[in-house]
């Protein structure tokens, strides 16, 4: 090491050699170009023979480098392949113990030290002492430098002061070029995603000239770069539009938020190169570089959903306008139909009071037919009337106290449960939101069929009430005949019945309607049964204050 006096003192030595090993990191375009250097400086200042650096591998474990200072190479050659065959594990001699300490050491006589992993090779190679220091970034050790002398050397305070200021010099080099590696990595990756995008990115300087123009542009405007690049940003616009987006990139410019998202400023329009206008969604951006503002804007072509919400909303008109007949004919049919049937109806049973018993049995019989077919068209006709207003005459919904209107329709259908002995119980009802007449209709349907399907037994009904998710699920359970598993969907069509009208009365309507009422309120309906055993419909009606959302 350098000792003599004047201008290379030790001390002025080692400031040289920070300053040297300072100028090096800046100037190193690659680490393993900055560390070569430092070995090669330190190596010449203490003129030690050997000098290798380990870095961290990918793993995080530490790893002999392909970087040496070595005076002769052959006489050091089996030093070097015994350094590379090792893997420095941490807190294990020198370089683990540097690496796990994060501080520079000092090795007076490696032969003399138990924990130096390879005191063989360095002995055969003539070396004694060691010294190694930590390459920092931040409070990460992401390598260790090594020196060696051919002659024991005691340790050296000053010397290892200065080289923890050379590793955190190296360190900056690791920090800097980490953070290159990833910019160029963000680049590439960002690259790949602007011109694989189907979507238009532009971007235009402070002038609102194109400066940048991928492949989706190309496609949904219809220039390429070459031509784009370079432009005003005013060719991608619509005529009609070109003053007030000039004022929105201003007001924009002038504004602290940096992006607007697609569709917060509604939809804007482009002009194709071949003079076509179309509709797009877009977002926009600003970031400053160098102190020049750029824009960027990410446009989608929206032509093919635009066509599409238009035929859906045609669609949509043509639904409303047939409902509309729909619900018209119904009237008619209700209103026009039944005159008629009332009076066949009253000649009919006028009929059956007058001369029943007074004709002939076949003739009592045919009057019986003749009465209980037009009783069964006007139920007919007013279940059908029921099923089609359901939709379209239904109040708006409104918090309805559930167990309110079970009562009502329980003094509705008390006749017939007191007829058939029935018995209902029933939970504590919520209040939902709904319309309290649907619900009411509801309810009288699935209570009159587990009165009407009944078994032997006498009927047992429950009405139950639970809150789900954003819901409340209600039920109603029974003691009845049952459903097998492959009728359970099909009962939910309309005139769908599973039983002759001998065995059980109605027009095959009623369960249809409840389907259609609990849809229109965006509920769920379905059941669980077991043949002989009673059946349970639950149905869903939305909270609206869990979460859900009521039609």
């Amino acid at each position: 090491m350098e000792s003599s006096e004047g201008p290379h003192t030790a001390p002025y030595g080692l400031i040289r050699l920070l300053q040297k090993v300072a100028v090096a990191a800046n100037e190193a375009r690659t680490v393993p170009e900055a560390l070569q250097t430092a070995l090669d400086e330190i190596c010449a200042f203490t003129g030690w023979p050997v000098g290798h650096a380990c870095l961290r591998g990918p793993g995080g474990e530490l790893l002999p480098a392909d970087s040496w200072h070595l005076a002769d190479p052959e006489r050091y050659r089996g030093f070097r392949e015994a350094t590379e065959r090792t893997r420095f594990e941490p807190g294990r001699g020198l370089v683990g113990r540097v690496a796990a300490s994060g501080e520079p050491a000092w090795v007076e006589e490696v032969a003399a030290d138990p924990e130096f992993i390879r005191a063989r090779a360095a002995a055969a190679a003539g070396l004694h002492a060691a010294f190694a220091f930590p390459v920092r970034v931040g409070r990460e050790v992401a390598g260790v430098l090594e020196f060696y002398a051919d002659r024991a050397v005691p340790p050296d305070p000053s010397l290892l002061e200065v080289m923890a200021q050379v590793g955190t010099q190296l360190g900056r080099v690791v920090e800097r070029t980490r953070a290159d590696e990833a910019l160029r990595f963000s680049e590439a990756k960002f690259a790949g995603i602007f011109s694989i995008s189907s979507d238009a990115i532009v971007s235009v300087d402070e002038s609102q000239r194109i400066t940048f123009y991928n492949v989706g542009a190309e496609q949904i405007f219809g220039y390429t770069a070459d031509e784009a690049l370079g432009q005003r940003l005013e060719t991608l616009i619509p005529h009609a539009f070109r003053p007030r987006h000039e004022a929105q990139v201003r007001e924009f410019g002038a504004g602290p938020v940096p992006a607007r998202r697609m569709g917060e400023r509604g939809q804007i329009s482009g002009l194709r190169k071949n003079g076509e206008v179309f509709p797009a969604d877009a977002s926009i951006s600003k970031i400053e570089v160098d102190g020049k503002r750029i824009y960027t804007a990410v446009l989608r072509d929206v032509t093919e959903r635009k066509r599409a919400e238009e035929a859906l909303a045609r669609q949509a008109e043509e639904l409303a306008r047939s409902n509309a007949e729909l619900e018209q004919f119904a009237y008619v049919a209700s209103h026009d139909l039944q005159e008629p049937l009332r009076m066949v109806a009253s000649y009919t049973q006028l009929l059956a009071r007058r001369y029943r018993g007074r004709l002939d049995q076949d003739a009592d019989e045919f009057i019986g037919y003749a009465v209980d077919g037009v009783t069964r068209m006007q139920a007919l006709i007013n279940d059908l009337l029921a099923y089609s207003r359901v939709g379209t005459r239904g109040v708006a919904t409104e918090p309805v106290d559930a167990e309110a209107v079970l009562r009502r329709v329980l003094s509705t259908l008390g006749p017939a449960m007191e007829e058939a002995g029935a018995a209902l119980s029933h939970d504590p009802l919520p209040s939902v939101t709904a319309d309290a007449v649907q619900l009411g209709q509801l309810f009288q349907n699935l209570i009159g069929n587990a009165v009407k399907f009944r078994g032997a037994e006498a009927p047992r009904v429950h009405v139950g009430a639970a809150r789900g998710e954003g819901e409340w699920v209600f039920s109603v359970r029974d003691n009845g005949i049952g459903i097998a598993p492959e009728y359970r969907d099909r009962i939910f069509i309309i005139f769908q019945r599973l039983h002759s009208r001998a065995e059980y009365p109605g027009t095959g309507i009623g369960l249809a309607i409840c389907k259609k009422i609990v849809e229109r309120h965006g509920g769920r309906i379905w059941l669980e049964s077991e043949p002989g055993a009673g059946t349970t419909f639950f149905f869903t009606i939305p909270d609206p204050a869990a979460g859900g959302e009521p039609r």
